[in-house]
């Protein structure tokens, strides 16, 4: 998520929370009645947003200013969910033993080896990997 994007979310998330934050608005009525209504959240589609999210909102926005309306960005941004580094080593060195193998047919022979349990690591995960380090090759 870009910081345009970042920044149109937090927008977002003020306008609900500034007629509570200045006092323009009796809290339990109107988190009640926004709580209750479907609001289109920018980049993220349409949903209902809990009272309880809104009153996280301007406590947020209380200690930290707008910034802190902010979608926080990954922590693991970057890393696999699933995969430890130390597994990630490892299929990377098993790659470079078949750097022509198509991916789909790589991820494969790893399930088949017992090198990733069958349903545990997605064929996308193996994928973002070897696309990472450059490790794709013609598919």
């Amino acid at each position: 998520m870009d910081e345009s994007m970042r920044h149109d979310i937090a927008l977002f998330r003020y306008g609900l929370i500034a007629p509570l934050v200045n006092g323009q608005v009796e809290p339990k009525t109107y988190l009640k009645e926004v709580s209750e209504r479907v609001h289109h959240v920018p980049h993220q589609g349409d949903k209902r947003i809990a009272a309880k999210t809104i009153l996280d909102w301007c406590t947020r926005y209380k200690k930290g200013g707008f910034d802190a309306l902010k979608p926080k960005r990954r922590s693991d941004r970057g890393h696999s969910r699933r995969l430890s580094p130390d597994d990630e080593d490892h299929i990377l060195a098993l790659r470079k033993e078949h750097p022509t193998m198509p991916v789909t047919v790589f991820y494969e022979h790893l399930i088949e080896q017992g090198e990733i349990p069958e349903n545990h690591t997605s064929y996308f995960t193996i994928y973002r990997l070897l696309k990472k380090h450059n490790l794709v090759g013609k598919e």
